[in-house]
């Protein structure tokens, strides 16, 4: 069950994102040659209009070929023949809509979730084991409510006035269903790895529930965390190309193999609702990786289409189908050395 909703959910992702391109393509007067769901070879087709729709056997993703996309054409509805402005278009449809969809993903689980509302109560998310805190009897979902008798607000102030306390002991008031007890709690001065000198993790976020007439704040929390992981991505892959300069292999980056184990494991842990808001993430993820100016990416056919623009000349077909061709051997060679290291830690484990 886990390998069918893996399948289904990245084929939507990168079906959604072909889809951008014929969207825009068709409104652009663009020929649209056939629009496959899968990749081929094909199993069916049927041509409908000026287009075949095809279902091909390897289930994962789609395709769309335009007229004149990949060798030159003299008709005016050839993607060759069309004004830059045009192009432009088409080529960033793709990477918009995977930005839609991820915007409208993290809407939706949102709105079943809640969206997350600061409070000025600082709740305790998690407790380490055999930590201060557990020793002093602080649970899950208790709230810390004051310091030494002075009251706080804030994770930050918790934590800052704590740390005054480092290897002493700490008064804190703690409310557990609504009733409240003082404890003595030992500050350490170096705590375990990952722990901090409680061993709690707390915050001061809640989640409320939100109606159907209140979609739109949904949506607005999903352009936020869009935007959020849209950084963390890029950030993730400034770290890896670096790393590959200095002829590192990336460890932290995952291939197929390694999206399907995370997807396998969050459906267990956090259910249908954590895949969601996980590829969620991975819809932003093919959208940064896209837009990135390089060969076979939409960037890179950004940066031909942009330098036709500038220089008001068409770059040479054989030219440009030779870089393309040596970005989509760069591009599968990296996936195969990710894959390589997804198996390497599946052996390992």
């Amino acid at each position: 069950m886990d390998i069918v909703i893996f399948i289904v959910a990245l084929s939507v992702l990168i079906l959604v994102h072909e889809f951008g391109h014929f969207f825009a393509a068709k409104k652009l007067g663009v020929k649209i040659e056939e629009f496959g769901m899968g990749l081929p070879p094909r199993i069916v087709g049927k041509k409908i209009g000026e287009t075949i729709y095809s279902l091909n056997w390897l289930p994962i993703g789609g395709f769309v070929r335009m007229f004149g996309e990949e060798k030159r054409q003299k008709s005016k509805r050839a993607f060759n023949n069309i004004s830059p402005k045009k192009k432009i278009i088409i080529v960033i449809g793709g990477v918009t809509m995977n930005l839609v969809l991820a915007v409208v993903i993290f809407g939706l689980v949102y709105k079943f979730m809640g969206i997350p509302v600061e409070t000025e109560k600082v709740r305790v998310e998690e407790v380490a084991k055999n930590s201060p805190a557990e020793i002093v009897g602080i649970k899950t979902n208790d709230f810390i409510l004051k310091v030494e008798g002075e009251k706080i607000k804030t994770p930050k102030e918790l934590s800052e006035k704590v740390l005054k306390y480092k290897g002493k002991k700490v008064k804190l008031t703690v409310e557990n269903n609504n009733q409240e007890k003082i404890v003595s709690l030992e500050v350490r001065e170096k705590p375990p790895k990952g722990e901090g000198s409680m061993g709690v993790v707390i915050t001061n976020i809640e989640m409320k529930k939100i109606g159907w007439g209140e979609f739109y704040l949904g949506i607005g929390e999903g352009f936020k965390e869009a935007f959020y992981w849209g950084k963390m991505i890029l950030g993730g892959l400034g770290k890896m190309v670096s790393n590959l300069i200095r002829g590192e292999v990336p460890k932290d980056v995952a291939g197929p193999i390694g999206m399907y184990q995370a997807t396998s494991m969050i459906k267990k842990n956090q259910g249908l609702l954590g895949v969601m808001h996980f590829f969620g993430i991975i819809s932003v993820n093919l959208a940064v990786v896209n837009a990135l100016p390089l060969p076979a990416l939409d960037g890179g056919r950004l940066v031909f289409v942009l330098i036709e623009l500038i220089f008001k000349k068409k770059i040479n077909e054989d030219i440009e189908n030779k870089i393309n061709t040596m970005g989509m051997i760069l591009l599968l060679s990296l996936i195969a050395l990710i894959t390589a290291g997804d198996i390497a830690r599946l052996i390992r484990f």
